[in-house]
């Protein structure tokens, strides 16, 4: 449908033009001769109307299926990343955050550009051919200098083009999003940056438009040339048919008026923008075909761990970083128990957790569930054994069902999700809500709602509670209250551990308050776990965790020991 409007398109001018010369010749003529002309030329523009709508919706038609195609690659390779590598390694996060960014901005730009320039070229096309009806020659020298003016047009467009400093624009786009970003618009009004910023904005901007205006300057000398030499060749094909009709000299001048549609270049800036997604979406899959696992585990995780969680000498550091994280690290976690985490900032503890959900994978060693090595196992299912709630949870801009509910994504009901939000202590929150569980969560719609830290930290816990029972057996609290008091935290962490009896869990928190609740409680330092214990046994021990805890203690008097805080 599309290629048969494109010719249409084309023709409809052609035909438009040579009816109109055939008007010019029957006047003054026989009343039907001109009625038929008439005639003939309100049909054509009826015809190029219709033509016209039809291909609009063929177009936006295949806009919409390439964009929806491509976003959905960049979607889909960025989901299949098996580990973190693409999105953390300084070597490759720069690049997949650069093809996430480019190709979602509007790569149907590709078909928008080339359904723009395919009519207007056949219609230059065609108009070739009407001045080769009169001239053979005239046609040849100009569709040649058209061209020229299109190939030299091109040229300057590529030198000039924005995305060529692709640096500088980001960094102008950059300071742009800092003063226009909500979540930032404290701290700009606060260290007053709102001169500084607009200062520096209109500076890259002036860079930008600088290095364009030079270029395009560069190639007017060339198309004054070219311009000069087509005004030309058109007055002397003008003078050489000095001697046709009236009428075939009309034909001859639309033709060659219709004839610079072959320089036209309006689609090319869109098809030069959105072609350039192209290479980049292949190079995000390339990336994560990469560093995919080279030997995917089948074994089923469902029901994991009955037994044990084993890092058996594992060596782990993040590439590019020079940095060994984890040297032989050897830890046993028994299932059914809670696992207290501690250790200053760079101690490991999330990369602990990273490698226990396969997120990332050990450089040696091995991780073994109930004896299984984790690599053998489909992490798929091992993940859905897992439900962690990490200090940045997302907050979905989703309704309070879907962020409750993708706990458990296709096995979550309404009930379920209600009595997972009773368990969490969400109820009260849902029961307050304008639309209950349809309501969506987010301030930056009118028909939303926000919530405060301490209410998302609960709609979190549901979710986290959707995933027990959707049959995760291990959960992962990692500093997940560090926004909530002291209270609220120990609120929380109490119901945590209720409603988590007889599943392994692991805690990270710099709250000792929290963290002494855990059965079991290790610390990390220098890659090792260097101390191992209940609180009461680490406090007598005397080392690193009961210097922290009495350090934290200091700032609170001593019978009010339950709202330590750090």
């Amino acid at each position: 449908m599309l290629l048969g409007c494109i010719v249409l398109t084309a023709i409809w001018p052609a035909i438009f033009a040579a009816l109109v010369a055939h008007l010019i010749t029957v006047l003054p003529g026989p009343t039907s001769h001109v009625i038929s002309a008439l005639a003939g030329i309100a049909l054509v523009l009826a015809a190029q109307e219709v033509t016209r709508a039809a291909y609009e919706v063929a177009r936006w038609a295949l806009y919409r299926r390439y964009e929806e195609y491509l976003i959905g690659r960049v979607i889909r390779a960025a989901l299949n990343a098996s580990t973190l590598d693409v999105f953390e390694r300084p070597d490759l996060a720069a690049k997949t955050d650069r093809a996430v960014r480019i190709a979602g901005l509007e790569p149907g730009d590709l078909v928008d550009g080339l359904t723009m320039k395919w009519p207007l070229q056949a219609q230059g096309v065609a108009a070739g051919v009407l001045v080769a009806t009169v001239s053979v020659p005239a046609a040849a020298v100009l569709g040649v200098l058209w061209l020229l003016v299109g190939k030299k047009l091109q040229a300057t467009m590529r030198r000039s083009d924005q995305f060529t400093w692709e640096d500088a624009v980001h960094a102008a786009s950059y300071t742009h999003r800092i003063g226009l970003r909500p979540e930032w618009a404290k701290e700009v009004r606060i260290f007053g940056l709102t001169g500084w910023l607009s200062d520096r904005y209109g500076r890259q901007a002036a860079r930008i438009l600088a290095e364009l205006a030079k270029a395009r300057i560069i190639g007017q000398r060339s198309l004054t040339l070219l311009f000069t030499l087509i005004v030309v060749a058109n007055a002397a094909v003008v003078a050489l048919a000095a001697d046709l009709g009236v009428g075939a000299i009309v034909l001859l001048l639309q033709g060659m008026l219709g004839m610079s549609l072959l320089a036209d270049q309006s689609g090319d800036a869109l098809i030069e923008y959105g072609a350039s997604r192209v290479p980049v979406v292949l190079e995000l899959e390339r990336l994560v075909a990469d560093h995919a696992t080279t030997h995917p585990g089948t074994t089923s995780a469902t029901g994991r761990p009955t037994e044990s969680i084993v890092f058996e000498d594992v060596t782990f550091g993040y590439p590019g970083s020079g940095k060994v994280i984890f040297d032989r690290l050897n830890l046993e976690i028994q299932a059914g128990t809670s696992l207290g985490v501690v250790g200053l900032n760079g101690a490991g503890k999330t990369t602990l957790i990273k490698l226990l959900t396969g997120l990332e994978v050990p450089q040696s060693g091995r991780i073994l569930v109930d004896g299984t090595d984790l690599r053998e196992l489909d992490q798929e299912s091992w993940r859905k054994s897992v439900a962690a709630i990490f200090q940045d949870f997302i907050r979905y801009e989703m309704s309070a069902r879907d962020n409750i509910g993708l706990g458990a994504v296709g096995q979550s009901t309404d009930e379920e999700i209600e009595r997972s939000a009773v368990r969490a202590g969400a109820d009260t929150i849902l029961g307050r809500l304008p639309q209950g569980l349809d309501t969506t969560l987010s301030p930056r719609l009118d028909s939303g709602v926000d919530l405060s830290g301490g209410q998302w930290q609960r709609i979190a816990l549901a979710r986290s509670l959707m995933a027990v029972q959707g049959g995760a057996r291990v959960l992962v609290l990692d500093e997940p209250t560090a926004q909530l008091d002291v209270r609220a935290e120990s609120d929380l962490f109490n119901r945590f551990l209720d409603l988590t009896s007889g599943l392994t869990s692991v805690v990270i928190s710099h709250r000792f308050s929290t963290i002494r609740r855990s059965r079991r409680i290790i610390v990390l330092d220098g890659g090792q776990v260097t101390e191992d214990g209940s609180h009461e046994q680490l406090l007598a021990a005397d080392g690193t965790y009961a210097r922290m805890f009495r350090k934290q203690a200091m700032r609170f008097s001593s019978d009010d020991e339950e709202n330590i805080d750090e």
